[in-house]
């Protein structure tokens, strides 16, 4: 909330880069789960070989399997739901920010 008296005005070069950092982050993320060597996290990835005997190496593959898996849902979640969910309300947002000309005075109802 402003002080008495202070202007609290919109700033779209700061809100732009707010932008460009979300998508940014949904770039990164989903690029992140296909490595350049052909690897992709997910339920897939193996830490042992699927034919591992030794009680140890099969659980830990086992592990990993499955917490590479729980990464890939909620990336895929994080970066096709979310974060365009987050992005369209950025942009409603602004839309907001134009037309209020003090922002201090605004109700989040409204």
């Amino acid at each position: 909330m402003a002080d008495e008296g202070t202007r609290v005005a919109f700033d779209r070069e700061q809100y732009k880069k707010v932008q460009a950092l979300v998508s940014n982050v949904a770039t990164t993320n989903d690029d992140a789960l296909y490595g350049k060597d052909g690897y992709s996290i997910g339920s897939d990835l193996r830490a042992q070989p699927t034919e591992a005997r030794w009680e140890v190496a099969v659980q830990v593959g086992n592990d990993v399997s499955a917490l590479a898996g729980q990464v890939r849902t909620f990336t895929d979640t994080f970066t096709e739901k979310t974060l365009p969910e987050y992005q369209d309300q950025l942009e409603k947002a602004e839309k907001l920010f134009e037309e209020t000309d003090d922002l201090s005075t605004s109700d989040a109802q409204a």
